[in-house]
C-alpha cells in the first residue's frame, strides 16, 4: 500500500481552505449585487395630483383671484368614498313601448341676461318643436321646458305656461320655470332661503292676472335631493364665470319639475329638432348621448388618471356629447356627478390663468377650460356605468347631426333627432344667420327641399319672419290633434 506523504496532506488541506475562501468572496458579493444603483427610466406618465390640503397649502401663498380657493365636497347623493366594494347589478329595466302613452320633456337653459343672442336660437328650436309634434303619435306628448330666471312678455306670447305637468292627457305645451343663475346667487339673494329672489317674477304675474301659488322657483332649498346649499356656494364661489355650469345644474336642481316624464332630451340652444325625433324613444332604458370632439390620448390618460384621485370608476368610455336623451333619473344622476367632477377640475387640474381663459385656445385639444362641462361629464358617465348606475349608448349618428349636409340619403338613410349647429361658414350658419345674411325671398328655395341643411334654413327663417304668436298657434293646432 502506497504510504501519504505528510505534505501531501497539507497541500490538500491548503487546497480546501483556499477553495472555501474562495467560495464565500463569490456568495458575498452576490449577495450584495441588488444594492448597486442603476440610473431610473425616466416616467412620462401624468404626475399624481397633490392631496387638497397641500395644493392648498402651496396655492395659498402665490393665488390672487376673485375666486376664492375652497374645499370640493364629495358628491351629496352617491359618496364614492364608502361605495360598497362590491359593484351592485344594473338596476331592472322597464321597457316603455312605442303604442303606450308616452311622456317627454325638451330641457333647456335660456339666459335670459343674453337675451339679444340667444333668443333667435330659442325662437328656431321652438319653431323646430311645433313641425315635429306634427309627426307625434296621438298617445305621446313632448313638452318644452325652459330653465330662466325672467318670465318675459316674449315666453308669455309663446304660449308658455309657469306650471309642473299634472297628467298624461294633458297637450303638449312650453313650460318655464324661474331658476337662479350661479352667477346671481350672491348673498342678498340667497338670504332666508332666496325669499326675495323672485320679487320681480311675482310682481309681473300679478299684472298678468296668474295664480302666485302655481309658479315654479327653483332651487326649492328645503329638497335635500335637489338642492345641496355648501355646493351651491362653491359652485358660485369656484364656477360662476364659467358660462355651461346652469345647463347641467338645472338638470340637477330642476329634477322635480320633469320626473313624471318617461323621457327627457337634454341639450343645447342651438339645436333644431328634426322629424325623426316625432317617433323616436331610446330602447332598452340607454341614455343615448351625442358624440364630442374633445378627446386626445393625452387627456384620456390624463382622465383616467384623475378619476384614481376621485375614486371614481372608470371604464374607458370616451367621446360623449352634451346632448342627452333617456330617463329622467339617468340625467339627474349624470349631472349630480358632473358637477362633483366640474367642481374638482377647476380647482385641482387647472391653473388660474387657464380658469381666466388668459391661454385662450392654445392648449386646444389636449386640455382645454372651456370644455370643462365635456370633462366633467366624462367623469360622470365613467363612473355611473362602472357603478352599474346607468345604462349608456353614444348615439353619433342620431343626435347633433349635421345642419350644413345638403344630401337626400342624408336624412333619408339614417335617423337624425336633433341637428346642432357647429362652428363654421357654410349654410346653415348660426353665425352668418344672426347678421342677417339670410333673407325672406329665399325661404320658397328651401320650402320643398328635404335635406338637413334645407330644414335648417327654412325653421330659423320662419322663426325669424313669424310673430310668436303665430308660432303658438303652430304648437295649440299640433297639439289638439294628436
Amino acid at each position: 500500500m502506497r504510504r501519504i506523504s505528510l505534505r501531501s496532506v497539507f497541500s490538500t488541506i491548503a487546497l480546501s481552505v483556499c477553495f472555501l475562501v474562495l467560495i464565500f468572496l463569490f456568495t458575498n458579493l452576490n449577495n450584495h449585487s441588488n444594492d448597486t444603483e442603476f440610473p431610473q427610466v425616466k416616467c412620462d406618465c401624468p404626475k399624481v395630483v397633490q392631496s387638497a390640503s397641500k395644493t392648498e397649502q402651496s396655492a395659498s401663498k402665490t393665488e390672487q383671484s376673485t375666486v376664492p380657493k375652497t374645499e370640493v365636497p364629495a358628491a351629496p347623493k352617491i359618496d364614492v368614498a364608502t361605495s360598497p366594494p362590491t359593484v351592485q347589478p344594473l338596476p331592472p329595466c322597464k321597457q316603455v313601448e312605442n303604442d303606450s302613452p308616452v311622456q317627454r320633456a325638451i330641457l333647456i337653459y335660456y339666459p335670459h341676461h343674453q337675451s339679444e343672442y340667444f333668443f333667435p336660437e330659442v325662437r328656431w328650436l321652438y319653431r323646430s318643436w311645433a313641425e315635429m309634434l306634427r309627426d307625434q303619435p296621438s298617445k305621446w306628448r313632448t313638452d318644452f321646458l325652459i330653465f330662466t330666471y325672467n318670465f318675459s312678455a316674449e315666453f308669455r306670447s309663446l304660449g308658455c305656461i309657469s306650471r309642473i305637468r299634472q297628467n298624461k292627457e294633458e297637450p303638449s305645451v312650453c313650460r318655464l320655470f324661474l331658476y337662479v343663475p350661479i352667477q346671481f346667487r350672491t348673498k342678498n339673494v340667497t338670504d332666508n332661503n332666496f325669499q326675495y329672489a323672485f320679487e320681480h317674477a311675482k310682481n309681473l304675474a300679478k299684472i298678468y292676472n296668474e295664480t302666485l301659488e302655481e309658479m315654479v322657483t327653483l332651487p326649492k332649498t328645503n329638497d335635500q335631493k335637489t338642492y345641496d346649499a355648501k355646493r351651491s356656494e362653491l359652485l358660485y364661489a369656484v364656477l360662476r364665470a364659467y358660462g355651461y355650469i346652469d345647463s347641467i345644474n338645472t338638470i340637477y336642481e330642476g329634477y322635480n319639475t320633469f320626473n313624471m316624464y318617461d323621457f327627457v332630451l337634454r341639450t343645447d340652444i342651438d339645436v333644431f329638432i328634426y322629424r325623426h325625433f316625432a317617433k323616436y324613444i331610446p330602447q332598452n332604458c340607454t341614455l343615448l348621448t351625442g358624440g364630442g370632439g374633445y378627446g386626445t390620448d393625452f387627456n384620456r390618460r390624463k382622465l383616467r388618471r384623475i378619476a384614481r384621485d376621485m375614486d371614481f370608476s372608470h371604464i374607458g368610455l370616451s367621446g360623449m356629447g352634451s346632448t342627452w336623451y333617456g330617463s329622467p333619473h339617468d340625467g339627474y344622476l349624470v349631472a349630480n356627478q358632473t358637477l362633483h367632477a366640474m367642481l374638482w377640475l377647476a380647482q385641482y387640474e387647472f391653473a388660474m390663468p387657464e380658469r381666466e381663459s388668459k391661454l385662450g385656445t392654445l392648449m386646444w385639444p389636449e386640455w382645454h377650460y372651456g370644455v370643462l362641462l365635456l370633462y366633467g361629464q366624462h367623469l360622470a358617465i365613467n363612473h355611473l356605468v362602472g357603478q352599474n348606475q346607468i345604462r349608456i349608448k353614444i348615439g353619433a349618428d342620431l343626435l347633433d347631426q349635421s345642419t350644413t349636409d345638403a344630401t337626400t340619403p342624408y336624412v333619408q338613410q339614417g335617423i337624425r333627432l336633433n341637428l346642432h349647429c357647429w362652428h363654421t361658414d357654410n349654410r346653415f350658419s348660426k353665425f352668418a344667420f344672426k347678421l342677417g345674411h339670410y333673407k325672406q325671398t329665399e325661404l320658397e328655395k328651401y320650402r320643398n327641399d328635404t335635406t338637413a341643411q334645407a330644414y335648417a334654413m327654412r325653421m330659423a327663417l320662419e322663426s325669424k319672419y313669424m310673430t310668436l304668436e303665430q308660432m303658438a298657434k303652430l304648437v295649440q293646432s299640433a297639439s289638439s290633434s294628436s
